[in-house]
């Protein structure tokens, strides 16, 4: 399937911007983790590889559009087509202390009876094989996004939102004049 040169084109073109989007947001946000879905690999692995493979590119200043750009960033992508949602983890050398891959890609698969394919602590396959009946990749996309966030948050490398902040009401001693 990857060995059309368009969709080979498109994944790569996906991936690169992607990579930029995620460097952009961790450098601004502090994250160090996303989960993230790709379109255009749509459920094939081997163009999620090269998408991946292109959001971890070192940018090329010669270049006119910035491309890549991501790979001190750890990521899941996901992608689901017809027949299944490919997942691939990766975790720069750095973070592999905080999360490993594999472990990520299992407590990920286990939400939706996936099947973990390959893997060590910085890379990691899994798929998730849908049925037409009762079993649909793009449904298990979600359930799986939402799967690898929980992942991050329960291992600490997802910032939690505190409610109490959203409250604040300024006191005499802020200065506001109401």
């Amino acid at each position: 399937m990857a060995s059309d040169p368009k969709k080979v084109k498109a994944a790569v073109k996906e991936g690169g911007k992607k990579g930029v989007e995620l460097a952009g947001c961790a450098d601004m946000g502090g994250l160090e983790f996303f989960t993230t879905s790709m379109d255009t690999a749509d459920g094939d692995l081997e163009l999620l590889q090269m998408a991946m493979d292109a959001a971890n590119k070192e940018v090329d200043p010669a270049d006119e559009e910035a491309k890549g750009g991501s790979g001190a960033v750890g990521k899941m992508l996901l992608s689901s087509g017809d027949k299944q949602l490919a997942l691939m983890a990766y975790v720069p050398a750095d973070k592999v202390g905080k999360i490993n891959a594999s472990e990520w890609m299992k407590g990920v698969l286990a939400s939706v009876s996936g099947e973990f394919l390959e893997g060590d602590d910085k890379v990691a396959k899994g798929r998730s094989v849908g049925d037409g009946e009762s079993k649909f990749p793009l449904k298990d996309k979600d359930t799986c996004q939402a799967a690898s966030v929980n992942y991050l948050k329960e291992k600490g490398c997802f910032p939690q939102g505190d409610a109490e902040e959203d409250d604040w009401v300024p006191d005499d001693d802020a200065g506001i004049e109401w």
